[in-house]
């Protein structure tokens, strides 16, 4: 990834809504959360989690039927 200010955020699809928001919480310019609407709902339906800044996703986040309510978690770490 590259460098990234306290919060990144991108509208991927033209629609004025962000699509993706990336927030790096410990300013190292690493995005610690990465946030995803990926059905364009205006709702995050995938939530990428760094807790401890070593650029490995500690907890991954699903909604999967774009209510807005997490369905399921999976705790890592995960490999990089």
């Amino acid at each position: 990834m590259s460098d990234f200010s306290v919060t990144d955020s991108y509208d991927t699809n033209g629609d004025g809504a962000y699509d993706v928001v990336l927030e790096d919480t410990n300013f190292d310019g690493v995005a610690d959360t990465e946030l995803y609407d990926t059905n364009f709902d205006g709702k995050t339906d995938v939530q990428y989690t760094d807790f401890n800044g070593d650029g490995i996703t500690d907890e991954v986040r699903v909604d999967l039927n774009g209510d807005g309510v997490t369905d399921y978690t999976e705790t890592g770490p995960f490999s990089a």
